[in-house]
């Protein structure tokens, strides 16, 4: 997993360095626990989305695999809160605070300043 995810779960703006640090990340995982985390994500039932009424910010991203933008569009529509934005992340893959970090900092302060 460790050669292959830090080249198929980015986008194209991810660089070398990006790829690099995910595969560090990977292999300094403890394999128990990686697998008792994907064990939890398997088995773990969708929360009620409609309940939530505090403001969300989503970020997507564009090329994601692992949590494609079908998804979390999906997800978009089903929440309650009346302040609610989905940001589609261009050229980014899973992994968005490696990837695009100086982007994803300016969505997330914009939008603090939007719901402010």
């Amino acid at each position: 997993m460790a050669d292959s995810i830090p080249h198929a779960a980015v986008g194209k703006k991810a660089s070398p360095l990006v790829k690099a640090m995910i595969r560090e990340l990977l292999l300094s995982q403890d394999p128990a626990g990686y697998i008792s985390n994907c064990r939890v994500i398997i088995n773990a039932k969708p929360p009620q989305y409609s309940k939530i009424s505090v403001p969300v910010l989503i970020l997507a991203g564009e090329e994601d695999k692992s949590a494609p933008l079908d998804g979390c569009k999906k997800m978009f529509e089903e929440i309650g809160s009346s302040e609610k934005k989905l940001e589609v992340m261009e050229g980014v893959g899973h992994w968005h605070c490696l990837e695009a970090f100086d982007e994803v900092a300016k969505l997330i302060e914009g939008f603090y300043h939007e719901i402010q």
